[in-house]
């Protein structure tokens, strides 16, 4: 049986900044996320398939993403979490 992927508690940094780069441009094709962030190919791939099998992003296809209404809440609760240390 497959498992759902579970909502990490607390964004790797790498993750963070790919979720506000979505939430802030809408949908992006992979290689500007990794031109923009000033990011590996390889660790940008695997960053964005993780947050896609998380449901933080939406793969649309083979190589655009954009982030969904579970990766705002998610990152609104880092934002918190910086926050108030």
């Amino acid at each position: 049986m497959a498992q759902a992927s579970r909502v990490p508690d607390r964004l790797q940094p790498t993750d963070e900044r790919i979720l506000r780069l979505l939430d802030v441009e809408g949908m992006q094709v992979r290689v500007d996320i990794e031109q923009q962030l000033s990011l590996p190919g390889l660790l940008t791939a695997r960053r964005c398939r993780s947050l896609a099998d998380s449901g933080l992003v939406r793969n649309t296809n083979w190589c655009c993403y954009e982030i969904t209404e579970r990766g705002r809440q998610c990152l609104r609760r880092s934002s918190v979490q910086s926050f108030s240390r």
